[in-house]
């Protein structure tokens, strides 16, 4: 069940995976964080700078064909399997657990998705929206795997200048990750606002215990002409330990 509190340090929310929107088709099940295609809630169309978080599911032989993106980023984070990724500026990839990957649609870019193994692949794709002028599309990858081994909470992608080993189009929005070992803390990147997703395991936090799939929203109040204030938060990992992805971002998609 999803809840919210709010403070004096702002707003808390705790949503299930659970009660994530579901769009199933053809060996794909997507789980939707925001309003999606045909699931509209006019209260939950976006988070920070974020438009779409969904968690995929996808069987072997299955995937998204052939479709296209225009001015916005889309950041991939492959949980389990393999994704082939092909797009039209010529790349083909596949993408394993331990690999993050930004394709920034800028101007206009075509991408299939596709399961790339034997088995069924499970990946997170966020949808970032630029704060830049349009571009030309581009992509980006890393292996990330010595610093998830390293049990440490790192940052995957920046849109600050030199800011991360990977760029985003918007200035104040940053995305770190952590594959935390059982007991192991971790006191998130302070921001007006933070999405925290679990990908696999479990956590305590202060709002409740995370599982897979869940996610905590936490909003910091505004502070007059000043613009906005920070929040944070300490989570810390079960006993199977926990991989958890962290969006710290300084401010929304609402005008002005």
């Amino acid at each position: 069940m999803s809840g919210g509190v709010t403070g004096g340090d702002g707003r808390v929310e705790l949503r299930r995976g659970a009660d994530r929107a579901r769009t199933v088709h053809a060996g794909c099940e997507a789980r939707h964080g925001f309003s999606f295609g045909a699931h509209y809630d006019p209260a939950n169309t976006f988070f920070g700078a974020l438009l779409a978080h969904n968690d995929e599911r996808v069987a072997p032989g299955a995937g998204y064909d052939t479709h296209a993106h225009d001015e916005v980023d889309l950041v991939t984070w492959v949980v389990s399997g393999e994704l082939a990724h092909a797009d039209s500026l010529g790349n083909e990839a596949r993408v394993r657990p331990g690999t993050v990957q930004v394709l920034s649609a800028g101007t206009g870019v075509e991408h299939a998705e596709r399961c790339g193994g034997a088995g069924p692949v499970r990946f997170v794709q966020a949808w970032l929206v630029p704060d830049r002028p349009l571009h030309a599309p581009a992509l980006a990858r890393r292996d990330v795997g010595e610093e998830l081994a390293a049990g440490r909470p790192f940052l995957l992608a920046s849109g600050r200048a030199g800011g991360g080993p990977l760029p985003l189009r918007r200035a104040d929005a940053e995305l770190h990750a952590a594959r935390l070992p059982a007991g192991a803390m971790w006191t998130v990147p302070e921001a007006p606002y933070l999405h925290v997703f679990l990908a696999a395991g479990s956590a305590h936090t202060p709002a409740g215990e995370l599982g897979e799939g869940d996610e905590l929203r936490m909003t910091a109040p505004r502070v007059g002409s000043a613009g906005l204030a920070v929040g944070s938060a300490t989570l810390t990992a079960g006993p199977g330990g926990a991989e958890v992805l962290v969006w710290s971002m300084g401010s929304d998609l609402r005008p002005g």
